[in-house]
């Protein structure tokens, strides 16, 4: 301990000198150590670990800091340094002496404690708390894309469901053509019986008669392989709607997970706040 030797007019300061060696010895892993300060200059330091640069017994203090306010406002002080100050993070804490005699504060006696586990607790909670950011907003925009893609698939999905619908009425459509076809093979087959009956009169009407049964028959084969078609376009819809709706499913799934895995972020950014505010009551 460095002590120059002035007494104060206070039994706890006093006690403070018998004890306080005792209790920096007990606290060395953290404590720096101990000093106290009439009305104007540093009285005495324990410091075991020779880090409480500022503190030089005999010497004045800096006024305006910790010890000017407590003397001033006669009311304890607590401040905290960071490692650019000292070289490692502190946390100051002053309390006033008052003389037993007329109670005004005389001095001051100080606390302080090193708060380098603190700093790595924060700064690991602000390190943890900055990467869940960025995953969140990862997650976000991935939530966002799938949300969108979600939309155009069912966009996508009504438009396959209109196009089978269209196709369906072109099967309709054609077998409608095909019984017209048929109909009409029909009646070039009957003209054709009237103008063999009309004999020669009729030759020229049997001609006619026969090429529209042809015509018949050609729309009719041209009916068909349209259905072939549309009905092999038919199942090829249905196969992208089928697929369509997977998609649907899928990004669906994928948007409520990003949702779940957001939500679960926002609970870990919490808990890095709460160990930040641990780490400043450390």
């Amino acid at each position: 301990m460095e002590d120059i030797g002035v007494e104060l007019n206070s039994k706890l300061y006093k006690s403070f000198l018998t004890i306080l060696p005792k209790m920096a010895a007990l606290f060395t892993d953290r404590t720096v150590g101990f000093y106290a300060t009439d009305r104007e200059k540093f009285l005495m330091k324990i410091d075991p670990l020779n880090r409480v640069s500022f503190v030089k017994p005999g010497q004045p203090f800096a006024k305006g800091g910790a010890a000017d306010y407590v003397i001033e406002s006669r009311q304890p002080f607590v401040v905290e340094l960071g490692a650019e100050v000292y070289g490692l993070p502190l946390r100051v804490s002053c309390f006033p002496i008052f003389d037993d005699d007329t109670g005004e504060v005389i001095g001051t006696f100080d606390m302080v404690i090193t708060r380098h586990n603190a700093e790595a607790v924060k700064e690991m909670a602000t390190s943890f708390a900055n990467g869940l950011t960025e995953i969140s907003a990862a997650i976000q925009q991935t939530a966002s894309s799938a949300a969108s893609i979600n939309a155009s698939e069912q966009r996508l999905n009504e438009h396959i469901a209109d196009i089978q619908q269209s196709a369906s009425e072109i099967i309709t459509i054609l077998a409608s053509i095909k019984s017209i076809a048929d109909q009409t093979k029909m009646l070039g087959l009957n003209a054709a019986i009237e103008a063999a009956r009309a004999g020669d009169a009729g030759r020229g009407f049997g001609v006619v008669a026969e090429e529209i049964r042809k015509l018949s028959e050609s729309s009719k084969q041209t009916a068909e392989g349209i259905g072939k078609l549309t009905r092999i376009i038919e199942e090829k819809i249905s196969i992208a709607r089928e697929s369509s709706m997977a998609t649907v499913q899928a990004s669906e799934e994928q948007a409520a997970a990003s949702q779940e895995i957001s939500a679960s972020i926002e609970e870990l950014l919490t808990i890095a706040q709460r160990l930040n505010e641990l780490a400043e009551n450390i």
